[in-house]
C-alpha cells in the first residue's frame, strides 16, 4: 500500500490555540493524504470535539488553553484508549517531555520539525510507533532506565538481609 492510501484511513484531530500555526498542520496533513476530522484551539474545545469527531491520532500542542495538553492527553486516553496522541510542542524541555509520555503520549516532536518529519510521525504513531524528535528519545530512555535502576525502597514489613 502506497504511504498516500495508507494515510488517507487515518483519522486525524489537530489541537493547537495559534490559528496559523492549527492551519497550517491542518493543511499539511491534508495535503499527505491524512482526514482531519476535527480541529481545537483550547483544551475544552478538543474534549469536547474529540467524541464525535473520533479521530485516530491527536496532534496536540502542550501549551494550550486549559485544561493542557498533558491534562488533554489523559482525558482523550481514557475515553479511548486505542487513539494515540502526537505532542507538538515548541517545547523540547525534559520536564514537559516526561509529562507527556507519563499521561500517554505515543510521540513527541517540536515544533521546528520539518513537513516530512510530522508527517512521517503521524503516519508512525498511527501505526502504533512511538516517535521522538532525536534527542528527546534519549532522554525519555535515560528516565526510564533511572527509575528502572533506582533502589527501591523496601516495604517495611520486609525484613533485611
Amino acid at each position: 500500500m502506497d504511504p498516500a492510501t495508507a494515510a488517507e484511513k487515518v483519522r486525524v484531530m489537530v489541537v493547537d490555540d495559534h490559528p496559523m500555526w492549527r492551519d497550517a498542520v491542518e493543511r499539511d496533513l491534508e495535503e499527505a493524504g491524512f482526514t482531519v476530522v476535527g480541529v481545537a484551539a483550547n483544551g475544552h474545545e478538543a474534549l469536547a470535539r474529540f467524541p464525535a469527531a473520533r479521530p485516530q491520532v491527536v496532534v496536540l500542542d502542550l501549551q494550550i488553553p486549559g485544561p493542557n495538553g498533558v491534562e488533554v492527553t489523559r482525558e482523550v486516553l481514557s475515553h479511548d484508549p486505542s487513539a494515540r496522541v502526537l505532542i507538538l510542542s515548541a517545547s523540547g524541555e525534559q520536564a514537559d517531555v516526561l509529562d507527556a509520555v507519563k499521561a500517554g503520549a505515543t510521540g513527541y516532536l517540536v515544533k521546528s520539525a520539518s513537513r516530512e518529519e510530522l508527517v512521517r510521525a503521524v503516519r508512525r504513531v498511527a501505526q502504533g510507533d512511538t516517535v521522538f524528535t532525536p534527542g528527546l528519545a534519549g532522554l525519555v530512555l535515560g528516565e526510564f532506565r533511572r527509575l528502572s535502576d533506582g533502589p527501591e525502597r523496601p516495604d517495611s514489613d520486609t525484613p533485611e538481609l
